[in-house]
């Protein structure tokens, strides 16, 4: 418990820390950048920054609370906005259309929130406002093109659509000029066509700069992107081959796990890319031993040589066993969150019980049979640990019982398992979710196990042969 005050005061002191120092970085490169300005000019424009955080803290404290826990993102979001705030105050001199104000929004949108990037991009847009002191047209424009780059820029999950993206910003950008040269001249007459050039050159430049950099991002604070993500999913990734080869078992598993989760994911809006790739991931760590987990076993159970005591060992060290892997193989730290969580601090029942009935009398340790935990922080982490003790049962159940009704029953009872025991208890998950949870999972085994047409004895499976003309 004093851990975890210690981490919290900790954390508030780095969010006080660096929200003093971005507060103080805009003021001073604000009036640098105001120069010979009056001094009531410098006076109003600090109040006006000072105004803006307060605006932007009590943002974040309503509608993104959870960025407060995470000291990566937190440090993340200070590192952008005071380089993006430093080039704009930098660049104020310049034609306000070159100004690349939306590479913060983007950057934000892609790694933490959409909508602490749009916000970012405004408060951004309102300092270049202050600094540069050009008219409503620099407002209209930032606003507009940033907010539409955050909400665009989140669909360029895959490579290829960093092309789409950037032709959609580029429409965007000329329809904003052309609209604010009519609204400053009245009229085509002063139209000025380099500011067409200019404003496509900034969706480009900015959606380059923003793609581009997104490695540098990722590793530096050790963030999960969704191109990250996606290219962790390829079947193509070392561990997946390697689970693939080694442990086809529990490949098929985890890939199993992934479509609950990812399912589960999708309906009560938790992130369903971190939930599919978490859980592919999930039990990489039985690659040391694979032979001792019964989904990769031929008819042989080296367990049946062993001491309980021994056999639990080596089940629970395929949770640290899985970090260690993670660690070595740089992936992000959410995936890795997940890797340490998913059996949380569950106990292995059955080495437990039999330690039980050979133990002459003598007392058994129950922590000796528990994994290390700690239980799931995050929604996700919690879906997939559900996924997997549905998985993993199902698959244990004799193929006359593998009906949709017994199933049904059984995943209403693991979940309801896993909220009695408290494993769900440090997670975010409502229990209005569970049910929702458990419906998401029936849709993935109702295309597995719907009832098929049965076919005539003299048609499929007899001696004649069918003719697929008639």
């Amino acid at each position: 418990m004093k851990t975890k005050e210690n981490h919290r005061s900790k954390i508030s002191l780095l969010i006080t820390f660096l929200a003093i120092f971005a507060v103080l970085a805009t003021m001073v490169s604000t009036v640098i950048a105001l120069g010979s300005s009056d001094f009531f000019i410098k006076l109003s424009v600090g109040c006006f920054v000072i105004l803006l955080f307060v605006m932007l803290y009590v943002y974040i404290y309503f509608f993104n609370k959870d960025l407060f826990k995470h000291k990566n993102r937190i440090l993340l979001y200070t590192c952008i906005y005071i380089i993006l705030m430093i080039v704009v105050v930098s660049m104020n001199r310049l034609p306000y259309l070159l100004i690349p104000i939306p590479i913060a929004g983007m950057l934000i949108a892609i790694m933490i929130d959409n909508r602490l990037g749009i916000m970012t991009n405004i408060l951004l847009t309102i300092v270049g406002l202050l600094v540069s002191g050009n008219g409503i047209e620099f407002f209209l424009f930032y606003t507009i093109s940033g907010t539409l780059s955050c909400l665009v820029i989140t669909q360029a999950k895959k490579r290829n659509k960093i092309v789409f993206v950037s032709g959609y910003l580029c429409i965007v950008n000329i329809i904003l000029v052309v609209l604010v040269n009519l609204y400053q001249n009245g009229s085509f007459s002063n139209f000025n066509v380099t500011d067409l050039f200019y404003g496509v050159l900034n969706s480009i430049f900015s959606v380059i700069i923003t793609i581009g950099s997104l490695p540098l991002w990722e590793t530096l604070f050790d963030v999960s992107t969704p191109l990250k993500l996606l290219e962790l999913t390829n079947s193509d990734q070392k561990l997946i081959q390697r689970l693939l080869l080694e442990a086809p078992g529990t490949y098929h598993h985890s890939q199993m796990v992934s479509n609950l989760a990812e399912t589960a994911a999708n309906d009560i809006g938790a992130d369903a890319l971190l939930a599919r790739t978490g859980a592919l991931y999930h039990d990489i760590g039985k690659l040391k031993n694979p032979m001792y987990f019964t989904e990769n076993q031929d008819g042989v159970n080296p367990h049946d040589e062993l001491d309980p005591a021994a056999s639990a060992e080596i089940i629970i060290n395929h949770v640290e066993y899985g970090v260690k892997l993670a660690i070595e193989n740089h992936l992000p730290k959410a995936v890795r969150s997940i890797i340490k969580q998913h059996q949380g601090d569950t106990l292995v029942k059955y080495f437990y019980f039999k330690a039980k009935d050979n133990s002459d009398g003598f007392d058994v340790d129950e922590n000796d049979f528990k994994y290390s935990g700690p239980k799931p922080q995050t929604n996700e982490a919690a879906i997939i640990m559900l996924a997997d003790c549905t998985e993993a049962y199902i698959r244990s159940l004799p193929e006359n019982k593998r009906n949709l009704s017994n199933i049904e029953k059984c995943i209403e009872e693991i979940i309801n398992n896993k909220f009695a025991e408290g494993q769900l208890n440090e997670c975010n998950l409502k229990i209005k979710e569970l049910p929702i949870i458990g419906n998401s999972f029936m849709k993935v085994y109702n295309g597995l196990y719907h009832e098929r047409v049965k076919y005539p004895d003299n048609k499929i499976g007899g001696n004649e042969v069918v003719d697929n003309n008639k």
